[in-house]
């Protein structure tokens, strides 16, 4: 058992590949879309790792989400030193930074990756929780292993539950057991006590890989929505075969998803790559460990390819799914990308996206069902890829009477299905008719005189100091 010194020893050697990251940020304001919200500043922790590009700092994407400018600081000195974000996968809640100067690593000894721990492992959350300007060490033990829900992007991945407190300023920095980097730090549970959560080994492997090819594409998603298969009944009705418990009811396939013209709903989806299926919808990934089924996906890249087992009109079939990244109909966090809008007589139009959601304090309760059960249950079709919203009315004579009209969605404009956005902004041009019908899904009808709200646009942007009519993306080419 080596000494008390020894252990201070190798402990402080460990920590000086811990650094404390600071970001100052400028978010788009979604509530107003043509303009940002101001510079923040917030902190965040790292840890220095090494890559086939050299020692690079691992870190929270969530800790430079929005950033202009990001600094970092080593343990034990006083000295800030500019980083530059390198790779960023929000979905996974990670970042690679690396340094203008290269001599920030002089000293400094990558710590390396190592495995999925194991339930009853010991585990050290290092990192710089808000308080404190010093470094903060806390102890637990991993207490579960599943497939979770990330709070930074939503979606489901693997993590890690561990008793040791993570708060803010913990994020980004390394859970260590065994002297290897085991997880990042990224959240914790609000509801409960010293229940922290870290991103897992496979999952950050599955990153820096990714990372490395120069250009990140993310975690693939088969694109299907599922029902569990645990009633006798209803595996009889399917006419199953055999007294196994095994297969999920496939119920619907998002359009240009991965699943697209491959499966679909009605499909039992029994096997991926070999590994049964329960019908829970759980797999076997390790002894003992019954995971969520999408863990078998997630570890593949985006550009890879399946073969799954489904039971089909009574017959089993084996198909190929070449994997893509999600195509949700509600787009998830984008924080690389200006909001997307259109005015047109007022009506300030944009598209439905997790973004859009967070706009609301604790938003899974606050913001309007509807809006909420699209982004829970939705899913793409060939007739509506993209939800629009009448998010608000900028208050004008050519829309006198729908003033306080607010996130209602459209559904057709000039009695045609709205795809998406940039479909209405097409349909809103091109029509030559004398009135805009725009229907919401609820049957609310706004009607606007063509001719007058050409007119008054350039009025209405002048009073809201609104700069375009549009987002760039949905200008033509040729204009600003």
């Amino acid at each position: 058992m080596p000494a008390p010194a020894t252990q201070r020893r190798e402990l402080a050697k460990l920590l000086r590949s811990v650094v404390k990251v600071v970001t100052v940020s400028d978010a788009p304001d979604y509530d107003q879309p043509w303009q940002t919200q101001g510079a923040t500043t917030s902190a965040g922790s790292g840890v220095v790792i090494e890559t086939p590009k050299g020692p690079r700092i691992l870190t929270n994407a969530h800790c430079v989400e929005h950033h202009v400018f990001v600094e970092v600081r080593r343990y034990g000195n006083a000295q800030k030193f500019v980083a530059r974000v390198e790779a960023v996968g929000h979905e996974c809640d990670l970042a690679l930074l690396n340094l203008e100067d290269p001599e920030f690593f002089t000293g400094i000894t990558p710590l390396p990756l190592g495995p999925l721990p194991n339930l009853g492992d010991d585990a050290s959350v290092c990192g710089f929780p808000i308080g404190g300007e010093r470094l903060s060490i806390t102890n637990g033990v991993i207490s579960r292993i599943e497939v979770i829900c990330y709070a930074h992007s939503q979606r489901q991945l693997l993590g890690v539950q561990l008793d040791a407190a993570i708060n803010s300023g913990n994020s980004g920095g390394p859970v260590l057991s065994k002297e290897k980097v085991v997880g990042i730090a990224f959240q914790a549970l609000d509801e409960a006590e010293q229940i922290g959560y870290m991103i897992a080994a496979p999952v950050i492997q599955h990153f820096l890989e990714d990372a490395q090819n120069g250009a990140y594409r993310g975690f693939p998603c088969l694109g299907i929505n599922t029902q569990s298969l645990e009633s006798s009944a209803h595996r009889a009705h399917l006419l199953l075969p055999g007294k196994s418990r095994r297969g999920i009811l496939i119920t619907q396939v998002a359009y240009e998803g991965s699943a697209w013209g491959v499966l679909k709903a009605g499909d039992v989806l029994m096997e991926i790559d070999g590994t049964p299926i329960e019908g829970d919808g759980t797999v076997r990934y390790r002894e003992g460990e019954m995971l969520a089924h999408n863990i078998l996906v997630a570890n593949h890249h985006i550009g890879e390819s399946i073969t799954v087992k489904i039971w089909r009109d009574g017959e089993t079939l084996r198909c190929v799914v070449p994997l893509k990244g999600p195509q949700q109909l509600v787009a998830e966090a984008a924080y690389h990308k200006v909001p997307s809008y259109a005015i047109f007589g007022g009506l300030l139009l944009v598209p439905l996206t997790l973004d859009y959601l967070k706009t609301w304090d604790d938003w899974w309760l606050n913001a309007p069902r509807a809006l909420v059960a699209l982004y829970e249950t939705g899913i793409r079709t060939r007739q509506c890829t993209e939800p629009v919203v009448l998010q608000k009315v900028l208050a004008d004579r050519v829309n006198q009477g729908y003033h306080d009209v607010e996130n209602l969605l459209i559904h057709r404009c000039q009695g045609k299905r709205v795809r998406n956005l940039k479909h209405l902004v097409t349909l809103l041009s091109q029509t030559s008719q004398p009135f805009i019908l725009l229907e919401a899904a609820d049957g609310q009808q706004i009607v606007l005189d063509r001719a007058r709200a050409i007119e008054r646009n350039p009025k209405i942007l002048k009073r809201f100091r609104v700069p375009y009519l549009s987002s760039k993306d949905l200008r033509p080419k040729n204009k600003e």
